[in-house]
């Protein structure tokens, strides 16, 4: 395919070949944009914010995943979104690893960031309880023979790989852990953390709820990215796990609010 000149493509030729990619490939990513569409980073974080807003793609590290559920390329959002930003999620996802002892029951929320956090426990652990609605971070801790692992039930959501519906909420509800690890859609002071699926909202409510201890697992690209649900207020937190592109200030303001930040 030729390469266009940026003068001649109007914004609105541009998210329309962006939307074909989305709907072939499920993600786009901005690095792949600016070289194929010869414009600037921040002309294609436009253009994908617009798209966005429009209920087409959602904005992630590095790139968009497609929100359109009629499009092949959306089920293997979960897959794609893994691809994106690998090395934050894996560092993310070691540190929170390090939060855990043996013989704690943990609530592990799903997510392409939460996953790592098993992957990254130890090999010799002697004995953990993991519970979860994730079919990812499930198969993930399935490799332990020391995890109990309790999976809660429910209706699988293709678009993430997450079991929901009434039957998580139940399961979720008899349980006393040590640790919940969420992931989110955004997050911020204002509006808290924030998701896109209504029945999404009253599980992460509830493990929040089920745990002692509650830690937020996500990249900086999500800070100050608002979605259309609330969840729970940032103060709810006890640790945000993020990456070193979370600014100073920005840091020393959730710090303010109680909230223990470690970036990585």
């Amino acid at each position: 395919m030729m390469k266009p000149e940026e003068s001649s493509l109007l914004a609105v030729e541009r998210q329309r070949i962006i939307l074909e990619i989305l709907d072939r490939e499920g993600v786009v990513r901005n690095a792949e944009l600016k070289e194929l569409l010869s414009v600037t980073a921040a002309t294609i974080r436009a253009d994908l914010r617009e798209l966005e807003n429009a209920g087409y793609c959602e904005i992630i590290w590095g790139g968009a995943v497609s929100k359109r559920p009629h499009m092949a390329g959306s089920e293997r959002f979960l897959f794609e979104r893994s691809k994106l930003n690998p090395e934050h999620k894996r560092h993310i996802g070691k540190r929170a690893a390090q939060l855990v002892e043996v013989g704690q029951t943990i609530i592990v929320d799903a997510g392409s960031t939460t996953v790592e956090l098993i992957r990254h426990l130890p090999r010799d652990l002697e004995y953990l309880r993991v519970v979860t609605p994730a079919l990812n971070v499930a198969a993930a801790a399935a490799h332990f023979p020391s995890i109990e692992l309790v999976m809660t039930g429910g209706i699988l959501r293709h678009l993430t790989w997450s079991l929901i519906g009434p039957q998580v909420v139940r399961a979720l509800d008899i349980i006393n852990a040590d640790w919940a690890f969420l992931a989110c859609g955004g997050f911020n002071l204002e509006q808290g953390i924030t998701t896109s699926n209504m029945l999404e909202v009253e599980i992460k409510h509830t493990m929040l709820k089920r745990a002692a201890r509650v830690a937020l697992l996500a990249d900086s690209s999500k800070f100050n990215r608002t979605r259309s649900l609330t969840v729970a207020p940032l103060q709810e937190l006890d640790v945000l796990i993020t990456d070193i592109g979370l600014s100073d200030a920005d840091t020393d303001r959730i710090k303010d609010h109680g909230i223990e930040v470690i970036r990585v």
